[in-house]
């Protein structure tokens, strides 16, 4: 039988695809030296493998719903309670209940708003702890796009980079500071 990626990968997102349900990625111990405060963990890469797939799905799961179908719902079970959101171009917000609120602010423009991950952008960083898993960092990049109510096509609006810090809350993974920068206009 021939190994087919696709189906390997819809496996691993079906795994993972569950918001709900703790998460516990496997450390395996390796022989790695601690360097300053941080474990190297090149030799791992199940474990970052695994994480990757988790935060990639639950990165995309929050924008899919927040952003693009305006259900806010999402984010009271994907953020922590003192999430941090910082944006180069709209300022920050220091609590959950005002980044739900500037998501909310979405549905107020005059165009119907679509965020799309640039393809091969996304980049997941473990954080150890005393060699115990306690964060993960994803970065990528993104594009933008209006679509206005009239017969006018989808157009790109701007680009931007974002990096999120995603921790362990009691088993499960939640956003906690939010960075959204190098917006750019096309």
């Amino acid at each position: 039988m021939k190994f087919n990626p696709s189906i390997f990968l819809s496996v691993l997102i079906l795994l993972f695809i569950d918001c709900k349900q703790p998460e516990k990625v496997e450390v395996i111990p390796n022989n790695s030296e601690q360097i300053h405060g941080r474990l190297e963990v090149a030799q791992n890469d199940t474990t970052q493998s695994a994480l990757y797939y988790i935060l990639k799905e639950k990165d995309s799961i929050m924008f899919e719903r927040s952003y693009n179908q305006l259900d806010t719902s999402i984010l009271e079970e994907m953020a922590t309670e003192n999430v941090e959101f910082y944006h180069d171009q709209g300022g920050a917000t220091y609590t959950k209940q005002d980044f739900i609120n500037g998501m909310k602010g979405l549905g107020n423009l005059f165009y119907k708003a679509r965020r799309e991950v640039k393809k091969g952008s996304i980049e997941v960083f473990p954080m150890y702890k005393n060699g115990e898993l306690y964060a993960g960092i994803l970065k990528g990049e993104h594009s933008f796009y209006a679509k206005e109510p009239n017969d006018k096509p989808e157009y790109l609006t701007s680009t931007a980079k974002y990096t999120t810090l995603w921790i362990l809350v009691e088993d499960v993974w939640k956003m906690s500071r939010i960075y959204s920068y190098d917006h750019k206009k096309p």
